[in-house]
């Protein structure tokens, strides 16, 4: 037991620090125009790969999936964030500038859970069911492919605003990067309305019924609607670039808040608090 916690310690503090460079190397690559690509990459392989032996090292320390308290909960989802991101950099070579806007936010994160106590969870009752898998599983990928967008929203945003235009400048056109971020929120929807479907079937097998307007659920459906709007106004409008990435980065600070704000203030049911 002792063993497993000292690995899980070691490999959280090297993500950490993995994590933090790749931050800076994204942010210097961006503002001096290096092309540090396989090294930006590299960092956040190491970070994901130690951080995942932390999360496994945890899982099996404590006999469960370890996301019911605080510091857990913070640790899958930025597990979740930076998986997004290496896979987005693997795909989207021609923007990867996005991982300079994004990756801030996981550094943040990751202070944040250094100031949260590491705690045991226990696992209550209604999560011992195989849908919390399926629903944890669809909405990392849903939260994802929104924080890719975000990044690649950011970046027209930032154009347009002029710090750091010169810089943006030899990125593509405005109109490739909303085409890109606007598949990224199709995508996104798509996996958060699985994600709301097997969570509704997860709570009735837990709480015998679908849906019971807790908190969590009720901003679960706002980000829904969100997403579902900002697609459906550039789809139906033929909206700026601009005003599609203002509503992309609009959107996913609903979703942030629904993530790391409405479970760590709430005691509803949904928290497993039974």
């Amino acid at each position: 037991m002792n063993d497993l916690l000292q690995t899980e310690l070691i490999a959280f503090w090297a993500s950490v620090v993995a994590y933090s460079l790749a931050t800076v190397a994204a942010i210097s690559a961006l503002v001096f125009r290096r092309d540090w690509s396989r090294l930006i990459l590299i960092l956040l392989l190491i970070g994901w790969g130690v951080h995942t032996v932390a999360f496994g090292a945890r899982w099996m320390r404590i006999g469960h999936l370890p996301v019911i308290n605080t510091f857990e909960m913070l640790s899958a989802n930025v597990w979740g964030l930076v998986a997004a991101v290496w896979i987005g950099y693997l795909m989207l070579p021609r923007v990867r500038a996005f991982a300079a806007f994004v990756l801030p936010v996981v550094t943040m994160l990751m202070g944040w859970m250094m100031l949260i106590p590491m705690d045991e969870s226990s696992l209550p009752p209604t999560y011992r069911t195989v849908w919390l898998f399926i629903h944890i599983i669809f909405l990392k990928i849903f939260l994802g492919a929104a924080f890719v967008a975000l990044g690649i929203a950011l970046i027209t945003i930032f154009r347009k605003l002029n710090p750091g235009a010169a810089t943006l400048q030899r990125l593509p056109a405005d109109s490739e990067l909303d085409a890109t971020a606007y598949r990224c929120m199709a995508l996104a929807l798509i996996f958060d309305t699985l994600g709301i479907v097997a969570g509704a079937i997860w709570a009735q097998d837990a709480w015998g019924r679908y849906w019971s307007w807790d908190p969590l659920e009720v901003w679960s459906l706002v980000t829904w609607l969100a997403i579902g709007l900002t697609l459906h106004v550039r789809a139906s409008f033929r909206t700026p670039p601009l005003t599609n990435s203002l509503l992309v980065a609009g959107t996913f600070v609903i979703a942030f808040f629904t993530f790391f704000g409405i479970p760590f203030v709430t005691t509803a049911l949904h928290k497993g608090a039974i």
